[in-house]
Parts: structure tokens; C-alpha cells; sequence
């Protein structure tokens, strides 16, 4: 289903810092065992400021109001978000368990990438003060990270071969069929190989997008701090940056992303028709299991909230 898509919808997070972790607990975190899910989200904004401090490297004065800001954005997405996210994997769920049509998937997409610009929009306040206070230093930091995870990425999915480049696309692709449904047969494998092999895409044109995302977020972080910009200022540069995160602002990387989300699609909606009733099954099983798991969030936010108002009441 939607795991087969481009994943922009979560990408927006990679190099914009503090979407970058509170996202993927909130997205990527569902893809995970039920108790996981809810250890790591209870736990996330911890995690998310050590992430946060291994790219950057806070300084006494930032720590302060990193915790708090991470802390108090939390426990926004736990109150006003989860149910809403419930909401999308009910829907999700009740389409799941039979053929999905290359529309359906699209609107999967839709659905989802409004969840997340919803978070990136929240964030913006707190993400322009912290990068209006970012030295010059920090921004090496991120830089320095950002180099390395290339490195890696390049290793891992672009080898010199452009055979073993395809390959690559259509094992990912097959592995994270089995996670979703399951165990494919031969026949089943065979199938998605031919059909991915029969619709090539250029891989390094989607690893010069994850460079244009990345050094774009650069040069804002370097715009300012080199000409000390506010942090109302700044807001309007990060507004400007998420709005042309996805399809960029040239034509042809429009078209590109265009043509991308549309095969994500079509690999999907093919894949979903290839499956049995027991593995259409084994899918919706996992997705009641995320809807469980949130519904859970849901009544841990209701208990939390009551011992809040006790405390401040006393």
C-alpha cells in the first residue's frame, strides 16, 4: 500500500530537524511491533532532542528551550493529532483487505502528506527560533551529517551498475511486500520483478532531489545565520522552504516528482491485486494492529491530561 509510495510524505523530515523525528514517530513508528509503538512515542520527546543534539550540538542555552519546546509540541500532537490519525488508519483498514486501485493509493498519499504538513506547520515557530540561534559551527555539524548519510545512501542504493541499481529498487520493493503482507511465492516475486523492470527510473535523478532538499536547507540555515535574521523572519524562509520541499521549484523536477508519486502508485495498486485473500488478511491485521495501538495513545493522553489538572489544581 502507501509503504510502496515515494516517501516524500516523510522525507519532509530529513533535513528539516525537529519534523524529522517528531514525523517519523508519528508516521514510521506505526510500521513497527504494537508495544514498540507506544514505548518509543511515550518516549519520543526524549529521543528526538538526543537525535536532535547528535546532528546539532546544543549549547547551555539552547538545551533549555529545546526540551520544553519538544515537550510541549508532544503533547499537541498527542491531544489534537492522534485522533486524526486514528481517523486515517480506520479508513485505511476498511480499503486494505481487497484489490486497491492506483486512485485508491493516491488518495492514501493525499491523506497522509496532510498529516504531515500539518506537524511542519505547528513547527514552524519553534524551528525558526532554534535555527535563528544556530552558530556557524552547528551548521557544519548538520552539514558533516548530512554528507555521511549521503555517503552511506550512495553505497547502499546507487552502485556504479545501472542493472544493480534496478535490482536493488525491486528487492526493497519485494521486502517490503513481505513485511506488508507477507511471504510471497515465486510466482508472486517473479511478477513484481517484471513489472518493476518493465518501468525503469532513473535513481540518480532521485538522489539529485534528496541533494536539492537537503542543500536547500543549507543554504537557509546559512542565509539566517550569516544575516541574523529574526525569528519571525526566519519563519517566512522555512514556509517558503516546505512549500517547494516535495516537487521543488523548476519544471523538471516537478515533472520528475510527478512521475515518481504516479509509479509509486501504480507499483502498489499492482502489487495489492497480486495478493491472496490470507495475505490481504495478514495486511488488515497489521493495520488494526497501528489503529489499536493509537486508539491505546488515545487513552494513555486522557489519563495524562487528568494528572495534569491535578497537579496544577493543588
Amino acid at each position: 500500500m502507501t509503504i510502496f509510495i515515494d516517501n516524500n510524505y516523510m522525507s519532509l523530515l530529513r533535513p528539516h530537524l525537529t519534523l524529522r523525528l517528531i514525523l517519523m514517530l508519528l508516521l514510521a513508528s506505526l510500521m513497527t511491533a504494537c508495544s514498540t509503538v507506544r514505548f518509543v512515542y511515550n518516549q519520543g520527546d526524549t529521543l528526538t532532542y538526543w537525535w536532535l543534539d547528535d546532528h546539532i550540538g546544543f549549547n547551555q542555552e539552547q538545551e533549555p528551550f529545546i526540551r520544553a519546546t519538544l515537550e510541549r509540541q508532544f503533547w499537541w500532537h498527542r491531544t489534537e493529532e492522534l485522533p486524526a490519525i486514528s481517523a486515517t488508519l480506520d479508513r485505511i483498514h476498511k480499503k486494505a483487505q481487497k484489490p486497491l486501485s492506483k486512485q485508491e493509493v493516491l488518495e492514501f498519499r493525499t491523506e497522509l502528506t496532510k498529516h504531515g504538513y500539518k506537524i511542519a506547520d505547528q513547527l514552524i515557530p519553534d524551528t525558526a527560533k532554534l535555527l535563528s540561534g544556530l552558530q556557524a559551527s552547528q551548521i557544519e555539524n548538520i552539514q558533516k551529517r548530512i554528507n555521511k548519510n549521503n555517503e552511506k545512501y550512495r553505497k547502499e542504493f546507487l552502485p556504479d551498475d545501472k542493472i544493480k541499481q534496478q535490482k536493488i529498487r525491486a528487492d526493497k520493493i519485494i521486502e517490503r511486500t513481505e513485511w506488508f503482507y507477507g511471504s510471497l511465492n515465486a510466482s508472486q516475486e517473479n511478477k513484481i520483478r517484471e513489472f518493476v523492470a518493465a518501468r525503469p527510473i532513473d535513481l540518480e535523478l532521485v538522489y539529485r532531489e534528496r541533494l536539492r532538499r537537503q542543500n536547500d536547507f543549507i543554504s537557509l540555515c546559512k542565509e539566517i545565520q550569516q544575516n541574523k535574521l529574526s525569528p519571525k523572519a526566519s519563519e517566512a524562509l522555512l514556509k517558503d522552504y516546505i512549500k517547494h520541499f516535495e516537487s521543488g521549484r523548476a519544471k523538471d523536477q516537478q515533472i520528475f516528482h510527478r512521475k515518481w508519486v504516479e509509479l509509486g502508485a501504480e507499483t502498489a495498486a499492482f502489487i495489492s491485486q497480486l495478493m491472496s485473500p490470507e495475505q490481504q488478511k495478514y495486511a488488515g491485521d497489521r493495520i488494526a494492529s497501528w489503529h489499536a495501538d493509537v486508539q491505546e495513545l488515545i487513552k494513555d493522553s486522557s489519563v495524562l491530561a487528568a494528572k495534569k489538572s491535578a497537579l496544577l489544581n493543588r
